[in-house]
């Protein structure tokens, strides 16, 4: 506002001089302190974009906190389909959120990924602990899958269809009109559920080939007590050689063949994801 008023005064100068402008010491003291003004509010101006641009950067570091901060949340308003009694508000919430950002719960770090990192670890286990005390046992495991599952979801590690096809598995295909299963001793449900899961997962896309080739490997597999415990065949080695989804690929398997083993194969897919 000052550099609008010395302009408009400047300009009054300017029009109502009626001599020659070097004469006019009041207008040449009005020319340069609008100079002056205006390198002062250019440097100003130079200096505020610098401190946009280095709050940006900041703000781009700490992103990894804030989506696992929408991840935990959305996690949490999901309980109340579980159970109506599961409510947690968001001020309730955000408490959490500010105390993960404790030195008592997150360590500093001169590395901004480490001190992300540090953050992203107190919050989850925060919420896991404040969530977890108000929870059915029944309703424990469900709670951290949905979160571990909407954790890989995020990371564009899994889609929203592989978790769909976990969940509903063949149920929605026809014996009839699908592939005629190969074998005898393979519960109908169970190949629909592979059926559907070839269909949706290119990791297992010739699941049902390899099932037919291999008929006396994979009926061990299936009637073994603990299946989930035992090296799958055919997809063993590269169940090991994938790291972020081995245990997800396993977990896949298991709840389509061996449905009644899911349970247990949940907690171990939580336990190395």
């Amino acid at each position: 506002f000052f550099l609008m008023a010395e302009n408009e005064k400047l300009l009054l100068k300017l029009t109502s001089n009626a001599g020659s402008l070097l004469d006019d010491s009041e207008l040449i003291a009005v020319l340069q302190k609008v100079k002056e003004t205006a390198e002062k509010v250019t440097t100003k101006l130079k200096d505020a974009e610098e401190t946009k641009s280095h709050i940006n950067e900041k703000r781009e570091q700490y992103r990894p906190v804030a989506t696992r901060g929408a991840v935990l949340y959305f996690s949490i308003v999901e309980t109340s389909k579980i159970n109506v009694m599961y409510q947690t508000s968001l001020q309730q919430f955000l408490t959490l959120f500010m105390k993960s950002t404790d030195d008592e719960f997150s360590a500093k770090n001169n590395s901004v990924s480490k001190r992300v990192t540090n953050i992203i670890e107190a919050l989850t286990y925060l919420v896991y602990r404040y969530v977890n005390r108000g929870l059915y046992e029944a309703d424990k495991l469900t709670f951290v899958l949905v979160v571990t599952v909407k954790i890989l979801i995020t990371a564009g590690d899994l889609t929203a269809g592989d978790l769909a096809t976990f969940l509903r598995g063949g149920v929605a295909l026809d014996l009839e009109k699908n592939r005629k299963k190969p074998y005898v001793w393979l519960a109908d449900d169970a190949w629909l559920n592979v059926a559907a899961l070839a269909t949706t997962s290119k990791f297992y896309r010739s699941l049902p080939d390899d099932i037919a080739r291999s008929e006396e490997a994979w009926k061990a597999w299936y009637e073994h007590n603990n299946p989930d415990q035992e090296p799958i065949p055919d997809y063993e080695e590269k169940l090991c050689m994938n790291p972020v989804l081995g245990a997800w690929y396993r977990l896949q398997l298991v709840r389509s063949l061996r449905m009644d083993r899911t349970i247990v194969s949940t907690r171990e897919f939580i336990r190395n994801t």
